[in-house]
């Protein structure tokens, strides 16, 4: 007899909407691929415990009155959020990089100024 129960990890993330830069608006994309299996969960911020979890349950979401209005709105409540969150993820990355740089520069500084000292004992 084999027991069945296991843990699964389960990857959610937040169902961003994309921008129609034509319309001046925001839409909504299915961010699963036809048939998917697996798939990532997305959660709706348009009401609590909204998840989507395929092409079937996003169809079916989005036609939902709250869905509607929160797409509507997005542009005021929420994208200015999404948009410096992004930007904050990308300049913490940016700053990582130029940290590891800069302990590589000063590294040789200091083997250069090693060098130099050594000379000078000569």
């Amino acid at each position: 007899m084999t027991d069945s129960n296991q843990i699964v990890s389960i990857t959610r993330c937040i169902y961003i909407p994309k921008f129609d830069e034509v319309k001046d608006e925001y839409i909504d994309v299915s961010p699963y691929k036809p048939y998917e299996r697996n798939a990532i969960q997305y959660e709706c911020r348009c009401r609590a415990g909204s998840v989507l979890t395929n092409t079937t349950t996003f169809k079916q979401h989005i036609k939902s009155k709250t869905h509607k209005d929160f797409i509507k709105n997005y542009k005021k409540y929420y994208a200015e959020l999404d948009s410096a969150k992004e930007t904050i993820k990308e300049l913490r990355v940016e700053n990582e990089f130029l940290i590891r740089k800069n302990i590589k520069l000063q590294q040789k500084i200091d083997e250069l100024e090693l060098e130099e000292e050594f000379h000078d004992v000569e």
